[in-house]
């Protein structure tokens, strides 16, 4: 432990007191492997999950969604992953690290017209050995209910987009609950919806439930009730660009386009804290296996990490070159005195970093400085870059030739996607030898 805490003190610089070297390798100079405290990550060629027709698919005139991954464990302990590339998307039996991914043999294999599936979420507290409820969401904005190992199961919700007709940036289904789930659009507002509701024939009209500080939330006019339950409209109508809840369910965190993170406590609809990127748009969020961190990335090529105790901005991670596309804590290595958060870019990096409990303390009064009032630069929620300590990264490796979009920690792995231009590439990593995490 004592060598852990001071392999992790070690990650925590002072803003300005070295510079990082951050280069990026050539074009061929991809890191099939990568070292750190526990051990040896090493890419598994063979557990690779892509797109099992190697022919190029070859976007008309617009950049395909961003690669997305779900997982779901089956009561038996099978599991299931899933990916979107393009207009299609794919279901397969995740067999882990130790047998060969077969690509010819998808559960689900789905090829949409007119529209492209952007994000997907598995219902992880319905999910039997018979059934895995999978949400899919789109381009066009509708939402599309499946369940790829039943087969019996299609629903459409906003079908007609009615309700919203911009694309589906983030679903989620709601804890604990086999039916409710939150629906995500670029147009600012996320919607509670119950799969086993109707959407109405006309658009909805909709009236007060409550308001707060930068939100509002409506409810539909109705005599019998129907989807959507409720509507949130976050700030001015910036891009929701992900929702995370937290590890007991109760919390709520938002990023949005206009920068800001936004927590709330999901039930009671209230606003428990807030915090603002550097500068441009917050693109993704993830809570600390505790609940006690939530850590983002955006356009400000930064991981900001925020305490939900001290209600403000604690550290930064600087290490990418470009946008950050993923982030999300690794569960499994969290210990009492330290974080293991990964990230990964648009730079084709992955950065893991390591957050130590010290660090966590309530900082020095500094002398005071006129605030911000408009991107809140100089306060808590976006401190300065000399009043925030910065982290150094553990490892910042190249691992991928295109932009990488998503990161899961598994007890046994890490899996990153990539935007590649041919497949949808997903990378698995084992864990080094025998520190895997059982």
């Amino acid at each position: 432990m004592a060598r852990a805490d001071t392999l992790c003190n070690q990650s925590l610089l002072e803003a300005g007191e070295r510079t990082l070297d951050r280069t990026i390798g050539e074009p061929g100079d991809v890191k099939t492997q990568f070292v750190t405290r526990e051990g040896t990550y090493r890419l598994m060629t063979l557990s690779e999950y892509s797109r099992p027709n190697r022919v190029g698919y070859q976007p008309q005139g617009q950049t395909p969604p961003q690669v997305r991954v779900s997982l779901v464990t089956l009561p038996d302990q099978e599991e299931r992953i899933c990916f979107n590339y393009g207009k299609e998307l794919y279901v397969y039996v995740y067999k882990g690290i130790k047998k060969a991914a077969d690509l010819s043999k998808p559960l689900e294999k789905k090829v949409y017209k007119g529209t492209n599936p952007t994000c997907h979420d598995f219902n992880t507290t319905s999910a039997s050995a018979e059934s895995a409820s999978l949400l899919i969401g789109f381009s066009t904005g509708q939402i599309q209910l499946i369940d790829p190992i039943k087969k019996e199961l299609s629903k459409l919700f906003n079908e007609e987009r009615l309700i919203d007709k911009s694309r589906v940036t983030c679903l989620r289904w709601v804890p604990g609950s086999r039916s409710l789930f939150l629906a995500a659009h670029a147009s600012g507002q996320f919607y509670v919806y119950n799969e086993e509701l109707p959407c109405g024939s006309a658009a909805p009209h909709y009236q007060p439930f409550k308001v707060g500080e930068g939100f509002t939330v409506n409810t539909c006019k109705t005599k019998s009730t129907r989807n959507p339950l409720f509507r949130w409209l976050l700030g001015t109508g910036a891009a929701i660009n992900e929702l995370a809840f937290s590890p007991n369910g109760s919390q709520l965190a938002v990023v949005t386009q206009d920068g800001l993170l936004r927590v709330f406590q999901y039930d009671s609809m209230e606003l428990l804290g807030y915090a603002r990127s550097y500068f441009g748009g917050l693109l993704c969020v993830a809570w600390s296996g505790d609940g006690r961190l939530i850590a983002v990335g955006g356009e400000d090529d930064l991981i900001t990490v925020y305490s939900m105790e001290q209600k403000r901005v604690v550290a930064r991670g600087q290490g990418h070159r470009s946008w950050v596309s993923a982030v999300a804590f690794d569960w499994f290595l969290e210990i009492e005195s330290c974080y293991r958060i990964g990230s990964v870019g648009h730079d084709t990096q992955i950065c893991l970093w390591e957050l130590p409990e010290d660090n966590l303390v309530p900082p020095r009064p500094r002398v005071k400085r006129r605030p911000d009032p408009l991107q809140l630069v100089g306060t808590p929620a976006c401190p300065r870059l000399d009043e925030c300590p910065t982290l150094e990264p553990l490892v910042c490796k190249k691992i991928a030739h295109e932009r990488l979009t998503s990161l899961v920690f598994r007890p046994d792995c890490i899996i990153t996607a990539c935007q590649d231009g041919y497949q949808g590439q997903l990378g698995v990593y084992m864990r080094g030898g025998s520190n895997m995490i059982h």
